[in-house]
């Protein structure tokens, strides 16, 4: 909540402690600080104020050593553990991962760094992942738990994230830190960094320090946990582990195209079924009452948690004129890689008669009782020589800002200069592959994939096959590249306007001129290819790098000017009124909006507070969502037809006419998400209230409860796919069907597209709840001080309505998915189906400390939801609809301080060993893997010496 710059004076009153619980502070840190009449900066206010003159807004603040102390390895942890967020950390996603405050969407909870916006991740240009912030520097992070702030723009829907780094550093800091899971088979992270600085502040009028910190985790393969892909505990949840209807897979699935009995064309084959397929890359399937081979990729290829390195630079320098004038520059340089393991490539590829690999023809068997006549194949190929498709995604962030604040006559003046760069890299890994040189086309107008001879897709390859592949390897060109920039010049002036009953009347106004842009670089490497007749040269298509077929490149800006102003009037000394207000120009929608704010807080007691705030909030379309000029497609995961092929008794089964291939267990088709000139979409507006308060009742012990309430309009978004393949009856215009009724128009570019699902405003949004604190301090003892804390999250409400969805009314999920409802708040994101909207969420922590010894105990709850529960995984055989169990994590951290320097620590991460919750939601394989810990019991091991 503010700067840690304070010189020694008093210990704090026992009201100032009740206040600074007010923010949710930890008490026991606070107990030890000291107290200033001081300028410091209040998130959520433009009003520079002393640490003791509390603004009326709800806060939680940690500060680095209490995240350190949870044995939060990375910011994801701390995200996970916030009782307010309902944040998905997942270590499969590649986009980093995102604070959604409220369950909003990241894109309405606003990231700051030292008060100050940086540039968005590029892809979606939404929001900003807490990986880019410099671990090693940190001070500490506010929570602003309330609506649109007028310090930072009107966008904050949800509320505020913002992370400020240490004011100042003299001496040298080393840091090694080891997390290494008790199972074996991955997963361990190994962490270094780094602090130096120099100069004093006090008899220098100078600092300068730099930090650096680098992390490298590696992947964990689903391999490596059997019991979290159990068979039996996947099939009571209606996920069946058995084989399904093959599609591609070594050895290959093959169809007979030009059948002179058209219902024949579809039907699926394989030469190698009567020999059992070829585990464990394919194991023999019957399904739809077929021969076939099946590839389960549960445990193959994919993984629980990717591979990935996070590297942070940040430097400050400080420097004190004459006169009260402060000069400031900092640059930050955050980059994060993920490795993301995908299934082979998964190319249909045609073999005529006179293939070496053709059935029958000697190296192939042919299936008994097909006669194919000579008629050419197509083979559904699973490329297993080539391995795991690896997508490499590479997301840097830079950030230089220079600033200078001071006193000009009876006003202080805050002025800042920053620029701030993205860019997203996303490249091929191992795996990949182009066609030329595996497969040829033949003809003008075909796509049709001929393999070359030399390569067998019904077995693993020979020698002359794998020098094939290995020359077909695209392996670290870049698919797909976006940049984006905010560049920003801001200024306030704040100053005392009058005497009232209670201090000085304080009046603070501003402006601020920023340009955002947005970029996708076309690739000239993945320009069409004439000799392909136009399909891009990958194999299997670029469903896993969406954007490749961008040839030519995309730039888009929009200019924002705003300006603001605050007034705190103290009426009394025991009540302060505060009103602000924000005017924002979008140059681009040619709109101005003007958001106010106000805000009041209550002494009646010494040792009571009582606050309130209403607000209203603004949100614009992101650049890509109404200017990309791509139509872009994303990939469906295995699904069925709604409409032809319904469960019948807890199985999906075709209507009668349709062959099984076309309508059940559905691979390669795509949902359109973006397409060009997507015009008319209209921006959000939100309105917000919180009220509540906090008590002392006696020393050291003070509780809080405030109440939130918050609605979004107009919301921005896809909805969510499976809302949408759950309803065919309510979004019959969003599915793209063939003549003969069947999914997956195929596109001019060749792709199947099934479901229409754009941005446009959705609908609205709308949550309410509880916000709870305990924390109290013990008497100190000989023996040390205990201390013990709760933080709590309640939701009495979390809904959404749709025009044309049960009569527009409100639809709840309470206690559910997010994806029970029309509105999606995580639309365009990765994980985009997935949040949870628990009741009650906690974070807890019991600690006894020494001079040089820290013992804490704490644990991260959320309780119990219903399960996605669709009819597939509900019917017979099934433990039928159920709920999602309540979750607890417990984390140990012992600190020995004792060496002159020296602090070392040995943590044990979900030191129960709980395994995450079962869930038969689709978009996962039986556990909820992305909000609970798969790792296991962990050990973590640090080591610290500043001198």
């Amino acid at each position: 909540m503010h700067h840690p710059r304070r010189p020694s004076g008093a210990r704090p009153t026992a009201i100032t402690l009740a206040l600074l619980a007010l923010a949710g502070s930890h008490p026991l840190a606070q107990a030890q600080e000291t107290q200033v009449i001081e300028r410091v900066e209040i998130t959520g206010s433009i009003i520079r104020r002393s640490l003791n003159d509390e603004a009326a807004l709800p806060v939680t603040s940690m500060k680095a050593t209490e995240l350190s102390a949870r044995v939060n390895t990375e910011l994801k942890d701390m995200m996970l553990e916030l009782p307010q967020a309902n944040s998905l950390g997942t270590n499969a996603g590649t986009a980093g991962p995102m604070t959604s405050l409220r369950g909003f969407g990241p894109m309405r909870t606003l990231t700051l760094l030292n008060g100050r916006r940086l540039a968005k991740e590029p892809l979606t240009n939404q929001y900003v992942s807490v990986n880019v912030m410099p671990r090693m520097a940190l001070s500490h992070v506010d929570i602003l738990r309330d609506g649109a702030s007028s310090s930072y723009g009107s966008d904050a829907m949800g509320g505020v994230q913002a992370f400020y780094t240490l004011p100042a550093y003299k001496g040298v800091g080393i840091k090694l830190e080891a997390m290494q899971p008790e199972r074996s088979g991955g997963g361990a992270t190994r962490a270094l960094g780094l602090i130096a600085g120099f100069g004093d502040l006090a008899a220098d009028r100078w600092n300068v320090y730099a930090a650096f910190d680098i992390q490298k985790r590696e992947e964990l393969p689903r391999a490596a946990r059997p019991e979290l892909t159990d068979g039996s505990a996947l099939t009571a949840l209606g996920i069946s582990t058995a084989p399904g209807l093959g599609a591609n897979a070594t050895p290959g699935n093959f169809t007979d195209p030009t059948n002179p009995t058209t219902a024949l064309r579809t039907v699926r084959h394989n030469p190698m079924f009567a020999t059992g397929c070829m585990p464990p890359y394919s194991v023999p399937s019957t399904s739809g009452g077929r021969q076939t081979c099946f590839l389960d990729a549960n445990t193959q290829y994919t993984t629980f948690g990717n591979k990935n390195g996070i590297l942070n630079f940040y430097a400050q320098g400080k420097l004190l004129l004459a006169g009260d004038h402060q000069i400031t520059a900092e640059f930050n340089h955050s980059e994060f890689e993920v490795d993301q393991y995908n299934n082979p490539a998964a190319p249909t590829v045609r073999l005529t008669s006179t293939h070496p690999y053709y059935p029958g023809n000697g190296k192939v068997p042919a299936v008994p009782g097909l006669n194919l006549g000579g008629r050419p194949i197509d083979v559904l190929w699973s490329v297993a020589d080539a391995g795991a498709r690896i997508r490499n995604d590479v997301h840097s962030n830079d950030r230089l800002v220079l600033t200078a604040e001071g006193a000009l006559g009876s006003w202080e003046y805050r002025t800042g200069l920053s620029y701030g760069r993205s860019e997203r890299n996303t490249k091929a890994g191992s795996g990949w592959l182009k066609v030329s040189g595996i497969a040829s086309v033949q003809g003008t107008t075909s796509r049709t994939l001929f393999l070359d001879p030399k390569l067998n897709p019904f077995g693993l390859q020979d020698a002359a096959g794998l020098e094939l592949l290995a020359g077909a390897s695209i392996d670290g060109r870049t698919l797909r590249l976006h940049r984006a920039e905010n560049a920003s010049l801001d200024a306030t002036f704040s100053r005392s306007v009058m005497k009232l009953a209670g201090g000085d009347m304080m009046l603070a106004m501003g402006g601020e001129l920023r340009r955002d842009t947005w970029k996708a670089i076309g690739q000239a490497g993945n320009d069409l290819s004439t000799a392909l007749n136009g399909q891009i040269d990958l194999l299997g298509g670029d469903n896993l790098s969406s954007g490749a077929t961008s040839a030519t490149s995309t730039q888009i800006g929009r200019t924002i000017t705003s300006l603001f102003a605050e007034l705190d009037a103290p009426i009394r000394r025991d009540l302060t009124l505060n009103a602000s207000v924000r005017g924002d120009k979008y140059g681009d929608l040619g709109e101005t909006t003007v958001n106010p704010k106000l805000s009041a807080r209550w002494t009646p007691l010494k040792s009571l507070v009582l606050r309130a705030s209403a607000n209203t909030g603004y949100r614009a379309p992101s650049l890509p969502e109404i200017y990309t000029k791509e139509t872009e497609r994303t990939l469906i995961p295995v699904f069925n037809d709604p409409l032809n092929c319904p469960t019948v008794n807890g199985v999906p089964t075709a209507k009668p006419g349709f062959a099984p291939e076309l309508v059940c267990s559905l691979t390669g088709y795509n949902q359109i998400t973006k397409v060009p000139n997507n015009a008319g979409v209209k921006p959000e507006t939100s309105r917000s209230l919180t009220f509540g308060g906090g008590f002392e009742p006696i020393k050291n012990l003070t509780l809080t409860l405030d109440y939130w309430r918050t609605q979004i309009d107009e919301v921005i978004g896809n909805r969510a796919i499976d809302y949408i393949l759950a309803n065919p009856a309510t979004y019959p215009g969003l599915f793209l069907r063939n003549p003969d009724g069947t999914l997956g128009v195929l596109s001019g570019s060749g792709s199947r597209d099934a479901v229409i699902n754009t941005p446009s405003n959705v609908g609205s949004l709308r949550g309410a709840g509880i916000d709870a604190s305990l924390k109290y301090i013990a008497p100190k003892q000989s023996w040390g001080t205990l201390s013990g804390g709760i933080d709590i999250a309640y939701l009495t409400k979390w809904e959404a309505r749709s025009e044309g969805v049960n009569g527009g009314n409100w639809v709840s999920a309470l206690g559910f998915y997010n994806d029970v409802v029309p509105v999606n708040p995580n639309a365009g994101l990765s994980n985009a189906t997935r949040g949870l909207n628990n009741r009650w969420r906690h974070t807890a922590q019991v600690a006894w400390q020494n001079p040089e010894w820290m013992v804490q105990i704490s644990q991260r709850y959320q309780s119990k939801i219903v399960d996605q529960n669709l009819p597939a995984a509900t019917g017979a055989g099934t433990t039928g609809p159920r709920d999602v169990e309540a979750y607890a994590q417990y984390n140990l951290m012992v600190k020995y301080s004792g060496f002159k320097n020296v602090k070392l620590s040995l943590g044990v991460s979900n030191l129960l060993d709980k395994e995450p919750p079962l869930t038969n939601h689709t978009a996962y394989r039986g556990y909820l893997t992305s909000v609970a810990d798969v790792l296991g019991r962990a050990y973590v091991l640090t080591g610290e010496y500043r001198f």
